[in-house]
């Protein structure tokens, strides 16, 4: 590892004219952004499928319903997904931006808790209650602004997950040189860093990915 700089952000997603922005542009630039939730949506209800099986088997009732955390949930497209996906009990919304924690709330209303919370500090799962069926991100861990740090970010959100549980992720391939992004193999060798088992390529489009691994 190096002691190279954190990568800037050109906008400031806490602002709200620069949250409006991007709510507005993200799917008209990439209108295959709506695959990429539909290809995440179908991962973790997988998982919730697993779990009905492991309740059956075990005479548990009501074990098979999801809890679910999302890092950077945007204006809550990804959560709206899942939650018509997936049956879910409890879904967090965990972002450092109240634009976006507010935009999300407007979509999904009662259906998900939002928590504001920075990923970039060292203590940020102390305001989290775990532990988690599934914990997602679409496009968001970037926003840790240095690929150095995901290793220890995915290690930290392990401790909030349950045994069996599932960690998927979508961002872009990089098309620089800058530490930003990851691609989607670097993502898989951070996953395996942090600690997570049978990490997977599910799908790609057009440059973004969506990876997945579990916990033990």
């Amino acid at each position: 590892m190096t002691d190279e700089a954190d990568v800037p952000s050109g906008i400031d997603l806490r602002d709200p004219s620069d949250a409006k922005a991007w709510i507005a542009e993200a799917d008209v630039k990439r209108p295959w952004r709506a695959d990429v939730r539909k290809a995440i949506a179908e991962r973790v209800a997988e998982a919730g499928r697993a779990r009905v099986v492991d309740a059956a088997r075990l005479g548990i009732l009501d074990a098979a319903r999801l809890h679910v955390l999302e890092l950077g949930p945007g204006p809550g497209l990804l959560a709206e997904a899942i939650l018509e996906a997936c049956d879910v009990e409890r879904y967090v919304l965990f972002d450092f931006s109240p634009p976006m924690l507010a935009a999300a709330t407007r979509r999904l209303g009662d259906r998900a808790v939002a928590v504001l919370g920075d990923y970039k500090q060292p203590d940020w799962t102390s305001a989290l209650e775990g532990p988690f069926d599934a914990i997602v991100a679409m496009q968001s861990v970037h926003e840790i602004r240095h690929k150095r740090h995901v290793p220890g970010l995915y290690a930290q959100a392990r401790t909030l997950m349950r045994p069996d549980s599932v960690l998927v992720v979508s961002d872009h391939e990089p098309k620089d040189e800058r530490p930003l992004f990851m691609s989607a193999t670097e993502q898989l060798a951070a996953m395996t860093l942090a600690g997570f088992v049978d990490p997977t390529i599910v799908a790609t489009f057009n440059g973004l990915y969506v990876c997945a691994c579990a916990a033990t």
